[in-house]
This record gives structure tokens, C-alpha cells and sequence, in this order.
């Protein structure tokens, strides 16, 4: 009865706690109620690690009764919480809800049971670390949406005519990102307030407000005009690294090579690696650099998540050359420096880019 409940293992490295560490941050993303990570996390509990060794069964068979206590939750919600588990092909019931459950171990090693099995979870191993690497991802560019939604109010209401403001309290009317969770529903307002930003700031509508000239001070319409210039120069940086992620993954490290691979081969569906796979990679890369997480995330706030890994892409092979190009200092600090430039807006980056292809499709660095 129970061959088929045999399971191929789970990846190397990861163990039994560390797997169910990755179920919880990626719940969402997983469509998993808190009620069921309180459950997974007590049947992870009465499981041994050699369980999840391949050709292993991994299973339990702790009453309803004792699961309810030691999840907190009420005998009837984990009946539903195993049911519906069971319906979305995360375990097996082998047991009724009403027969009791058992089972037995020779040796530490299960030969027979009659209650939870947890194959069919083992076995999506691979999917839910990708979905646990989208959960951290969107984590960070929900702080990012939020930032970026605070400044569009910001300034619609600075550059924009009266009406504006209206446009954008119908988008979101508290004005208030923190109360969004819904990572889609963030990028979703973002995008909206662009929308109302792109109406309202044409030199059209700014000029609709000069009937106010009278009895307003003059406004400095060189500060204007110099803070369009930036915002244009960045969105058409940004466009033109959008269209070329794969140029990013051929200029890469070996190491971050590997990463944008992984992530490709994940997120993309066989198709050409995408700028989320880059921006992915480019994270893990920076935490392998020693780079810390806040320094990270603080300049993807500046940059913008496509620019902060651009950045850290030419930084970290630049640190690999051996001609004049090569950084002094380590990876890390050179990332800091040239993103700090670049926030200065100097325009480093783009000329590195465009040297550091010159440099490799000349096949001066050994691939």
C-alpha cells in the first residue's frame, strides 16, 4: 500500500527545517492559509530528516487531537486544513478522519503507515524554492513600489495642475501605499500614478496653471526644467537596459552567470532570460559579495532594481580584470562607489557598459 508513497528526496543541502523555512516565505505565493503553515510546521515537527531521503516514506500519524493543540487551532479547521491540502496535491490522506491513525519504524526507518503522508510536498521541492525566491523578491520591490508611490504624490502635487491631485486620490484614495499588500495591486497603483503624472506634467498642463501668475509667485521654471531633464535621461536608460538583458548575462561574472542561469531556467520557461531573472541573480550575487541587504535594497530604492544590478554586474567583473579597468578596492566597495555615482547622476554606468562590451566581444577575457 505504501510503495507509492515513496519519495525522491529532497535537493542537496536542503534539510527538513530549512524546507519548511521556504514554504513560509513563500506562503502567498503558494496560496497557503496560515492555519496551514501552523499544521505543516507540527507535521514537519513529528518527521525525522533521514525521512526525506529518497526511496524514503515520510510520514506521520499524530491524532487530530494532538495536531489541534499543538498548531492552536480547532480540531474541525484541521480537518479542513488536511483536506484542502490534500485537494491542492500537497499530501496524501491515508487514513479516514474518523479511523485512528498509526504507523511504524525499525531502525528510524518507516515500514508502514496509516495517516499524513508528505510525498507529494517532498516532491515539489524545486517549486517552492522558486516561489520562495519570488516571495523575497517581491518583498523588496513592494518597499521599492511603495517609495515610488509616496514620491508620485509627492510630486503631482508639487509640478501638477489642481486637478491632478484628484486623479490620483481616485487611484488611491488614503494616499497611503503601507496599506496595500497585494504585491500586484502595488504595481497596479504604481503604474496608475505614472499614468496621471504622464497626463498632468506635459508642458501643456503646467502651462494651464499661468492664469494663477498674479496672484502666485513666478514659479522657478529652471528647476522644472532641469529635474524633467533627469527623470527623462533616467526612463530612457532604464528603456534601453530593458532590452537587453541577455547582453547583461553575456557580460557577467562566471558566478553570476550561474545565478542568471538558474533563475532563467526557473522563471523564464526556456525562453531568453528576462530583466526579474537578472535583477534575481544580481541580488544573490551581492549577498555572496559580502554587499549587506539594507546597502542593497537602499540603492535598488535609488536606482531602481534594473540600475542596482547593472551596477553590480559591472562591478563584479570588473573586479576579475587585469588591465587598467580593474578595481582597486573589493567588489563590494566598488559597487557602493559607482552606484553612488551614478545616483549623482554622472553617467558612469552607461560608458562602462558600453567599454565593458568592447572588452569582452573582443575576446580579451578568457570565458
Amino acid at each position: 500500500m505504501t510503495q507509492h508513497l515513496v519519495h525522491n528526496g529532497l535537493p542537496n543541502g536542503l534539510t527538513r527545517w530549512l524546507f519548511f523555512g521556504l514554504i513560509q516565505t513563500a506562503r502567498r505565493q503558494l496560496g497557503l492559509s496560515k492555519g496551514a503553515i501552523s499544521y505543516l510546521k507540527v507535521a514537519v515537527s513529528h518527521t525525522l530528516e533521514e525521512d526525506y531521503l529518497s526511496g524514503r516514506i515520510c510520514s506521520f500519524w499524530t491524532s487530530v487531537t494532538k495536531i489541534a493543540t499543538r498548531a492552536e487551532i480547532d480540531r474541525r479547521q484541521v480537518a479542513r486544513i488536511e483536506a484542502e491540502l490534500a485537494a491542492k496535491g500537497w499530501l496524501i490522506k491515508t487514513a479516514s478522519d474518523h479511523s485512528s491513525r498509526c504507523g511504524s519504524r525499525r531502525n528510524g526507518r518507516i515500514y508502514h503507515e496509516f495517516g499524513i503522508n508528505l510525498a507529494p510536498l517532498i516532491e515539489r521541492a524545486i517549486e517552492v524554492q522558486a516561489a520562495a525566491r519570488k516571495a523575497v523578491f517581491e518583498e523588496a520591490e513592494e518597499e521599492r513600489l511603495r517609495l515610488r508611490i509616496r514620491k508620485l504624490f509627492g510630486q503631482i502635487r508639487k509640478h501638477c495642475a489642481a486637478n491632478a491631485m484628484e486623479a490620483a486620490e481616485e487611484v488611491l484614495p488614503n494616499r497611503r501605499p503601507s496599506t496595500i499588500q497585494s504585491f500586484e495591486r502595488l504595481k497596479q497603483v504604481a503604474e496608475a500614478l505614472e499614468a496621471v503624472w504622464e497626463d498632468f506634467s506635459t508642458p501643456n498642463s503646467i502651462g494651464g496653471m499661468s492664469h494663477q501668475k498674479d496672484i502666485s509667485p513666478t514659479p522657478n521654471t529652471h528647476k522644472g526644467k532641469k529635474y524633467k531633464i533627469c527623470r527623462a535621461r533616467e526612463e530612457n536608460a532604464l528603456q534601453q537596459m530593458r532590452t537587453q538583458p541577455a547582453q547583461v548575462t553575456l557580460l557577467a561574472s562566471k558566478s553570476l552567470q550561474d545565478l542568471i542561469h538558474n533563475y532563467w531556467k526557473e522563471t523564464d520557461g526556456g525562453g531568453p532570460p528576462s530583466w526579474q531573472s537578472v535583477q534575481m541573480a544580481a541580488r544573490d550575487r551581492a549577498d555572496q559579495l559580502g554587499i549587506k541587504s539594507d546597502v542593497w535594497h537602499r540603492q535598488c530604492n535609488i536606482l531602481g532594481p534594473d540600475r542596482a544590478a547593472l551596477c553590480l554586474m559591472i562591478a563584479d567583473r570588473n573586479a576579475e580584470r587585469t588591465d587598467s579597468y580593474r578595481v582597486r578596492k573589493t567588489a563590494a566597495a566598488a559597487f557602493v562607489g559607482l552606484a553612488r555615482s551614478e545616483a549623482r547622476q554622472e553617467a558612469v554606468v552607461g560608458s562602462l557598459f558600453g567599454e565593458l562590451m568592447v572588452y569582452v566581444g573582443g575576446h580579451r577575457y578568457a570565458t
